[in-house]
């Protein structure tokens, strides 16, 4: 009995060495083909994300408005009025008679004769499509121009100087909107030496990004020397930030 029983756990033990050895020949022929495991979506969308940053920023093309040296002839007595040319649209022309003797006749002749006064220009040099333009000056029209016949006047006006029908730089075509969006101040102002607004939103398009400030000085007939005064123009958002 002891016999039989050592033939048979003899038997099972060969039988269980050939299970192994196919086992691992089987193994051996997976390891050809290895298993790949991945945790990354096969379908789905992605983002890509980027910050682009407000620069707010105005430059002046023209800063200079030099109405020269002269004497007023206020034809008739009273305050002779003088401006720079091409001014706002409603600007009749008829208010203040005579001529500022200089050879310029009042600055009110034809804008493409050359004897005129030029005005500021004012980019919008930014990408804030709705920049605020303001302006200050520091003195006050007495203290400017003087005299005490009459009251001496200090005035802007605002006008676009690129406009719908497409602006003045080259390659410029087609339809734009005017420069100023909204706001723009086109009645003479008096000038004050704290801000006053000249447009509440000046476009950022190259084509259409330019503003003109023009100037009115209202002269006495009494006033006399050199007269000279700064002129600050300062962009901002909202208009309340300047």
């Amino acid at each position: 009995m002891a016999e039989i029983s050592n033939n048979l756990i003899a038997g099972l033990l060969i039988v269980a060495i050939l299970i192994s050895i196919v086992g691992l020949a089987n193994t051996l022929t997976l390891m050809q083909y290895p298993v790949k495991y991945t945790g990354a979506a096969t379908t789905g969308a992605g983002k890509a994300n980027v910050t682009i940053e407000s620069a707010l920023s105005i430059k002046l093309l023209r800063n200079e408005s030099w109405f020269g040296s002269g004497y007023p002839n206020s034809q008739g007595g009273g305050i002779l009025e003088i401006w720079s040319n091409n001014t706002a649209p409603n600007w009749d022309g008829t208010a203040g008679t005579g001529s500022f003797n200089n050879g310029s006749e009042g600055n009110g002749t034809d804008y493409n004769t050359g004897t005129h006064v030029y005005p500021f220009v004012v980019e919008n040099n930014g990408n804030d499509p709705d920049t605020c333009i303001k302006v200050y000056a520091d003195k006050t029209a007495q203290q400017f121009i003087g005299g005490a016949a009459q009251t001496p006047e200090f005035r802007f006006a605002g006008k676009n100087n690129e406009s719908a029908w497409g602006g003045t730089n080259p390659g410029c075509s087609g339809s734009y909107p005017d420069a100023c969006t909204s706001g723009l101040v086109q009645t003479w102002t008096d000038m004050g030496t704290s801000s006053t607004t000249v447009c509440t939103n000046l476009n950022s398009s190259q084509c259409s990004d330019e503003i003109r400030i023009h100037f009115l000085l209202g002269i006495p007939e009494d006033a006399a020397g050199s007269k000279t005064a700064t002129v600050t123009v300062a962009g901002c958002n909202p208009c309340g930030a300047c």
